[in-house]
């Protein structure tokens, strides 16, 4: 397994297979990921644990626990944690497929509503 350290929180890498990809994301209440998209993956994140909102291009979904997204590939997103959260993340397998348009940030006011 591989984890990763964020500002956010962290990545474990759990499977990188030829096949599928799956990460575990453990998200930091008030903190942002990236604002990004992904060339090729495709990607379902599932709540496991607490409360997040998905910024989209044109909405904001809120993933509760139990809840899951399904994100296309060029989909425009980053994941801000409304709570300290577990994400769960089952994709096609280019886990480093990622371009960042910003960058992560811990402050994540201009989000709130």
């Amino acid at each position: 397994m591989k984890e990763i350290l964020k500002n956010w929180g962290k990545e474990l890498w759990i499977a990188e297979e030829a096949e599928y990809g799956g990460k575990i994301l453990i998200i930091k209440e008030n903190s942002s990921t990236s604002q990004h998209y992904h060339k090729d993956k495709k990607e379902t994140i599932y709540c496991f644990k607490g409360l997040v909102d998905i910024i989209l291009n044109d909405r904001i979904v809120t993933l509760k626990e139990g809840k899951d997204i399904t994100l296309l590939p060029k989909t425009m997103h980053s994941i801000v944690g409304k709570k300290d959260s577990i994400l769960f993340e089952v994709s096609t397998p280019q886990l480093a497929d990622v371009v960042r348009v910003q960058e992560e940030t811990k402050n994540t006011a201009r989000f709130n509503k």
